[in-house]
């Protein structure tokens, strides 16, 4: 007995004729009733009642119809078992920017390993530019990234966005929370180079008000940029969220970029291609919910860290949900 011989045994009977359940399953009517003699066979009784009007099923066929409609949602289910486990086993290549895994790290390793017992996880650091080409050339199954450009060939969804800050070992000059743009051009800076995902967002801005940075140094690392901004060698251009890590973050003032507000979105990509397995999927969707989790209140974290008096920023946080494109 095969499960096809139950499959055609049960839409014959529900149609109540081989030839629309010929219909519905693409398969020839002679073979239908090839398959269901060969049934009756091994059973030996008949299962239906031929008519003019169709099929009926016989007092056998009947009895024999809610068993096999059982054994076909049995082994609906056991497939669907299978094919759970193997969704849920693998390996996923998932590509993280350096502030994202100082965020997650270990607990995106922790909460993997609880929902995904049979799966293996690895991660690769790199900045935005890197992360993307690994995107394309399918090394990653997804990437957290910052300022992705849009492409026919990835998915985009963002998941926050936050606004950046100039931050410095000393005061301004000018008092108050926000610093304009314009004056901006007065400093001297620390800034990653142009590969970097908020290089060209900075450079952008200054352009549309005719003017240029001073650009003293240059590097890829933001923790390298706020050490050098601690040691007093330049003011830097950096997202909220990469100060809630920085041990050295009381020694900072920090102010708000207003005319216009400068602001960087994260965002989770993937390839467009759909995936043979749901892990890459589920393993982004986790890592989006620490990250979230973790990033829920870094203007809290920030003033307990910093202080009254090295608190020159009071405004509330400048992260949020980034809305619907």
């Amino acid at each position: 007995m095969e499960l096809v011989q139950l499959l055609y045994f049960v839409r014959i009977a529900e149609q109540g004729s081989f030839s629309k359940a010929s219909e519905i399953l693409q398969i020839a009517q002679p073979t239908l009733s090839r398959k269901v003699r060969e049934l009756e066979v091994e059973l030996r009784s008949h299962l239906f009642h031929r008519n003019g009007r169709g099929v009926q099923l016989t007092p056998s066929g009947r009895r024999f119809f809610d068993h096999a409609k059982g054994l076909l949602r049995g082994a609906e289910s056991a497939k669907a078992a299978v094919q759970e486990v193997d969704a849920r086993s693998g390996r996923v290549v998932a590509g993280l920017s350096p502030g994202v895994i100082k965020t997650v790290v270990p607990r995106f390793f922790e909460a993997f390993a609880e929902q995904f017992p049979n799966a293996s996880l690895c991660v690769t650091e790199g900045l935005s530019d890197s992360l993307y080409r690994q995107l394309l050339t399918g090394r990653v199954d997804f990437a957290i990234m910052r300022n992705p450009t849009t492409t026919a060939h990835l998915v985009i969804e963002p998941i926050m966005t936050e606004s950046l800050y100039l931050v410095g070992s000393r005061p301004l000059e000018e008092e108050g929370e926000s610093v304009g743009l314009a004056a901006l051009a007065d400093l001297s800076f620390i800034m990653p180079n142009s590969p970097h995902s908020i290089r060209p967002l900075i450079d952008a801005a200054m352009a549309s008000i005719g003017a240029t940075l001073r650009s003293r140094f240059e590097v890829d690392s933001i923790d390298a940029v706020l050490e050098l901004t601690v040691a007093g060698l330049g003011y830097a251009m950096i997202p909220e969220s990469a100060l809630t890590s920085f041990p050295s973050v009381q020694r900072l003032y920090r102010y708000r970029i207003d005319a216009p507000e400068l602001s960087t979105t994260l965002c989770l990509v993937m390839p467009s291609r759909r995936p043979e397995s749901t892990l890459p999927m589920e393993t982004a969707r986790l890592a989006t919910q620490l990250l979230l989790e973790a990033w829920a209140g870094p203007t809290k974290f920030l003033e307990e860290e910093c202080g009254e008096k090295r608190k020159v920023m009071a405004s509330p946080a400048g992260i949020e949900p980034a809305s619907e494109p």
